[in-house]
């Protein structure tokens, strides 16, 4: 077999990547395996399990739904929400200290807000690299493997892993 023929070529976000198909499996395996114990040090997984390849893909899964969360910008519903908020506490039946602790609320909720657009860049580019992760990591499992296997479903809404 000619050297041509032996490889693959890869293009993300405008690189291209050629990569030898030998040994290119157990190679991105190994990657992987070594990312999930820096993840998480007490797995007792071996390179040759899938479970542990499992729990990365649900993990990876789960940060690619919060970085598309991080992608949208909220910022652009604060004068929506700031008109309801003010034509609130206009009123002559709003308690003062009331009042008082919806605008430092409000002023608190605001500064997070724009603190937390600042980094919609950084989380798109975040969210694009773990996409691709996501599905290298599909296409070490075997394709007869469920989306997620039914014995390890353990996150919960709350962001649980």
């Amino acid at each position: 077999m000619n050297q041509d023929e032996n490889t693959n070529s890869v293009v993300f976000n405008g690189h291209q990547e050629t990569h030898s198909s030998g040994n290119e499996n157990a190679e991105v395996r190994n990657h992987y395996f070594h990312q999930q114990t820096l993840m998480n040090p007490d797995t007792g997984a071996v390179v040759s399990d899938d479970a542990w390849l499992f729990s990365l893909k649900r993990r990876t899964v789960r940060f690619v739904e919060m970085l598309s969360l991080l992608e949208h910008s909220s910022v652009e519903e604060i004068p929506l929400l700031q008109k309801a908020c003010f034509s609130y506490i206009l009123e002559d039946t709003v308690p003062r200290k009331e009042r008082q602790r919806i605008i430092e609320a409000w002023s608190g909720w605001t500064d997070f807000l724009f603190s937390l657009n600042r980094y919609r860049d950084l989380a798109s580019l975040f969210l694009r690299y773990h996409q691709h992760v996501l599905q290298e990591i599909e296409s070490l499992l075997p394709p007869s493997a469920a989306e997620v296997s039914p014995g390890s479903q353990t996150a919960n809404q709350e962001g649980g892993i």
